[in-house]
């Protein structure tokens, strides 16, 4: 187990798993060991086996060892905070690119407004007498 009482990393939380069971040196589990570890039946440990979600080494015609690395390999694939810990990452730099897009777009609406003021300018110098159609008041 780790040092402190409460495991911080999905690397530390595994190890402290996998120690609650089964002890540090034995580094080649058996189908209950893992069944155990993980909280789950015999049976579905062996599923995991067929199909080919956890590698194994054979011990005879209906023994197999799994390696402890194999197991905390398999825990840590499948550890949902560090996915989780991969999406914030992933909407972090989606709103960082969005604030860089809004800022440009805040240029190019300020660009935009002084063309349209500029060009208002060059339009009344260049017609001083021109009025404006009023509208008709009912």
């Amino acid at each position: 187990m780790t040092s402190t009482d409460t495991a911080t990393t999905p690397e530390q939380i595994v190890g402290d798993l996998i120690d609650a069971v089964v002890p540090e040196d034995v580094q080649m589990l058996d189908v209950g060991q893992v069944a155990d570890v993980l909280g789950v039946t015999d049976r579905a440990v062996l599923y995991a086996l067929k199909d080919n979600r956890l590698s194994y080494v054979r011990t005879g015609k209906r023994g197999y060892r799994i390696p402890r690395a194999v197991l905390v390999d398999y825990l840590l694939e499948s550890f949902i905070p560090r996915k989780l810990t991969a999406a914030e990452q992933q909407l972090a730099e989606t709103q960082q690119a969005i604030e860089a897009a809004m800022l440009k777009l805040a240029d190019l609406n300020e660009r935009i407004a002084a063309a349209e003021a500029k060009l208002n300018q060059i339009g009344a110098d260049t017609h001083p007498h021109r009025r404006r159609p009023t509208q008709a008041v009912a």
